[in-house]
């Protein structure tokens, strides 16, 4: 095989089929040789669905062969974090509440994937209910971090996060209310994409918090997410908050020069972190400024003591609503099932000023935008965290969700790349976030950073 179907972005693999240098059976192959070999260790997958992508791959086979492939993602293989509905396999959001849960139709997302041409190889692990950054999962076992196994992948997305950095798949979907993406994607050295809200239909996926929550793509690259949000944007009636608009190709301005664009750094959001998160964020402003980026800093608010505070009751007042029938038995771990049936009792004029205040949070945000391209920060202050012995007894830094969580609540489309590594060889990542709908700028800048650097070539040892 030309490329190494391990190491090779999404891209790389579609031009291999593309010019007959790979067929999507060969990359197949690949992925689920590399499983086999790898997830003893790591425990990204929760379920295999090797069958059914045996039958995806020979079909993208056949139409590699005669020239009529379907698009970039034909014969790519994708993962399926285990919030996703897929018709006929059981999909239980990580939780034993859900175990024997058989949807009969695909997430909204997963049918468009498939209509691409993508082969779905299997559902990836995740914090149980997507309520946490770890992915210690009581039910199916801690999802381990390629780079360090005795360290999270971080969550919830772990599962995707680790199947992408160890070379098991070459995408995959993940869900960010919190960082859920973005986390995951920087303490496992890949690239994540936060999409703007209501640009990914959420229909099919199993919810924590209507009001926050995004799905999107997981890749090693900018490139790929990029080509993966072209499959996966437009408006779908099935998600109440999807957002009808003109298509757009999110490929467009990857290549485009970058010179001459402001980011601005959020010093609220660069403090307190880890010296190596300091030091790699550091370098990253230089290797911007080398591109002809200005940066500032740039605080979009001031005066407004403890405003987290004031957003903060959302995600455990619609997660206990959310998920209340699946609260009621035995099925969800403590001392989990016990956070969110605390969310139930949320006063109803809290949860309302929280509603409020997070839409004056979002309006500061875009505010904050003018005259300027985007924000950056590290995408975490700190890297990934030792695995506890004991889920139910973990108790992951309080800083860890501090900078991706604001743009949750901003809504704005949100991307973490890698840019680098602490002294223990863990990754960090930088966060890219720009004004809403404009996805593809995000994109743009995260390629351009990417050209310059090849933190995202980097595979770790297993």
């Amino acid at each position: 095989m030309p490329i190494d179907p391990h190491t090779a972005t999404l891209a790389e693999a579609s031009a291999a089929i593309e010019a007959g240098d790979t067929t999507p059976d060969a990359l197949l192959d690949a992925a689920l040789a590399r499983i086999e070999a790898t997830d003893g260790q790591l425990n990204a997958f929760v379920r295999l669905m090797a069958n059914s992508a045996r039958v995806e791959a020979a079909a993208a086979t056949e139409r590699a062969c005669s020239g009529t492939r379907l698009g970039p993602l034909d014969g790519i293989t994708i993962a399926a974090k285990d919030l996703y509905d897929t018709a006929g396999v059981v999909t239980a959001g990580g939780t034993g509440a859900l175990s024997e849960r058989v949807p009969a139709e695909d997430a909204t997302t997963v049918r468009l994937l498939r209509e691409a041409g993508a082969v779905i190889v299997g559902k990836t692990n995740t914090h149980e209910l997507a309520l946490g950054g770890t992915t210690n999962n009581l039910y199916f076992g801690p999802t381990r971090n390629p780079w360090n196994t005795d360290r999270v992948p971080g969550g919830s997305s772990g599962g995707s996060g680790a199947a992408i950095a160890s070379g098991q798949t070459l995408g995959a979907l993940g869900s960010d209310t919190g960082g859920s993406i973005r986390i995951p994607a920087a303490f496992c050295g890949i690239t994540g994409h936060k999409p703007t809200y209501g640009l990914v239909s959420r229909a099919g996926v199993i919810p924590l918090s209507g009001t926050l929550d995004h799905a999107g793509p997981m890749a090693r690259t900018a490139e790929d997410c990029a080509l993966m949000l072209n499959v996966l944007a437009g408006y779908d009636p099935r998600d109440l908050d999807s957002v009808e608009r003109p298509p757009e190709d999110f490929t467009a301005r990857l290549g485009r020069d970058i010179s001459g664009m402001t980011l601005a750094v959020i010093p609220s959001l660069s403090q307190d972190c880890e010296i190596d998160v300091v030091a790699n964020f550091e370098r990253s402003l230089d290797e911007l400024r080398a591109l002809g980026v200005t940066i500032e800093e740039r605080e979009p608010i001031t005066g407004e003591d403890n405003w987290r505070v004031k957003v903060g009751s959302i995600i455990l007042a619609e997660a206990g609503t959310l998920n209340e029938a699946s609260l009621e038995g035995t099925g969800v771990a403590e001392p989990h099932r016990r956070r969110m049936l605390r969310g139930l009792e949320t006063p109803v004029a809290k949860y309302i000023r929280a509603l409020d205040f997070r839409k004056q949070v979002e309006a500061a945000y875009e505010a904050g935008l003018d005259g300027i391209d985007g924000y950056l920060a590290p995408t975490s202050p700190i890297v990934a965290e030792p695995i506890a012995e004991d889920p139910t007894e973990e108790k992951p830094p309080a800083s860890k969700f501090r900078n991706t969580s604001v743009f949750d609540d901003t809504h704005q489309p949100s991307i973490s790349v890698p840019n680098g590594f602490d002294a223990e060889g863990l990754p960090t990542g930088l966060m890219i976030s720009t004004a809403l709908w404009e996805d593809a700028k995000a994109l743009q800048i995260g390629h351009a950073y990417q050209q310059t650097i090849d933190y995202h070539r980097q595979v770790p040892a297993l």
